[in-house]
């Protein structure tokens, strides 16, 4: 769905056609064979099988269910794969909507114990990000389903009078307001607005980056430039201009606005790569950018 508000707006599903030259090409092995590659390993390293398996089985870092919905996501734009693996998650997820692999059964974390570096939200922010792409390509679905029932959790659960956090990996913020956009529901869009307007309080505990590393040292709106992990940074950044522009926020657009002219003006490699530590991912002092050990994050920072 297009914003409803702004000057610009994405092509809509049929009014684009790749008919040959490279983006056909890359096309092509994504559905003949990159996909399920992808499958493939996540299958072989137990990820898939994380949603069915034991609490004492499970494989892989806490985020390792992110990157099954992004597979998820993939094969639902490219109109290929089966329901057999939203069949899997849709079995683990919890009767009001809770869904991880790694938290909240016998013998792991409570729930949302552990938002610094847990990746819960985040989690949920890539099913999201797969459920709008299955309504968007097929209108509904199971997929579809499973993502609605985990939003609606988060609403529940981080809405006002509820836990009043953060995650230390931005991402939900972009996923609820996409998902606003095509189920037209208000409370998504609020939800992503609360989440954008807690960051920066303190509500993460400190760590050894500092609260920067996940920006909730300062306010979205008070910040002048990018800091932080980059990759955090980035989906920070697109969710407060997705919730600027859906809520005609001028505020809040200008503020990353100027974050982002500050950051391609003296933190960004001529690659477009960000993020000049290694060691924590993140971006580093003004015009700082060694050409060895950088993380460099190759990300898409285009004006918002």
């Amino acid at each position: 769905m297009a914003p409803s508000r702004g000057r610009l707006r994405p092509l809509g599903l049929e009014e684009v056609r790749i008919t040959g030259g490279f983006w056909a090409r890359r096309r092509e092995a994504n559905v003949t064979a990159t996909l399920d590659h992808c499958r493939h390993w996540m299958e072989r390293v137990g990820w898939i099988g994380n949603f069915s398996a034991p609490m004492a089985q499970r494989r892989g870092w806490k985020f390792a269910d992110s990157d099954v919905y992004k597979l998820l996501e993939a094969t639902a734009w490219t109109g290929t794969g089966s329901d057999t693996i939203p069949e899997v998650i849709g079995s683990a997820q919890e009767p009001d909507g809770y869904l991880n692999t790694a938290f909240g059964r016998p013998g792991q974390q409570p729930r949302y114990s552990d938002l610094e570096w847990g990746h819960e939200l985040y989690c949920y922010g890539h099913l999201i990000q797969a459920g709008v792409a299955q309504i968007r390509t097929r209108g509904d679905g199971p997929l579809a389903k499973i993502a609605l029932r985990a939003a609606d959790h988060v609403c529940a659960t981080f809405g006002r009078g509820g836990i009043e956090g953060v995650c230390g990996h931005p991402e939900i913020e972009t996923a609820l307001v996409e998902l606003a956009r095509v189920t037209g529901e208000q409370r998504y869009l609020d939800q992503a607005a609360l989440f954008v307007d807690r960051r920066g309080h303190g509500t993460l505990a400190d760590n050894e980056f500092g609260r920067a590393y996940y920006q909730d040292d300062m306010p979205v709106r008070e910040a002048t430039v990018l800091r932080g992990h980059a990759v955090r940074a980035l989906y920070l950044a697109a969710g407060a201009v997705d919730v600027a522009v859906e809520t005609g926020d001028d505020e809040l657009l200008a503020a990353v606005v100027r974050q982002w002219e500050a950051t391609v003006a003296r933190r960004t490699y001529l690659t477009g790569g960000v993020g000049s530590h290694h060691r924590d991912e993140s971006f580093g002092d003004d015009f700082v950018l060694p050409p060895d050990r950088a993380y460099s994050e190759t990300a898409p920072v285009s004006p918002p």
